[in-house]
């Protein structure tokens, strides 16, 4: 998803982009977050969520 993100439309500084809104996370354990929000896209809603952990070590948040 990640490597998708950088082609897809809303990603380029010259086209429109992503306008994230709506962000809220869930606690679902000790360094598990449940994240959801809306994207709007040339008018276009999204709604997405995604899964986040953070491992004990040092490297911070990442989405799983």
């Amino acid at each position: 998803m990640l490597s998708a993100l950088l082609v897809m439309q809303g990603a380029s500084d010259d086209g429109p982009q992503y306008v994230p809104t709506e962000m809220t996370g869930t606690l679902l354990a000790p360094g598990i977050v449940h994240l959801t929000f809306e994207t709007v896209i040339d008018g276009g809603h999204a709604r997405r969520s995604s899964i986040w952990r953070k491992p004990d070590d040092e490297s911070g948040w990442r989405m799983y």
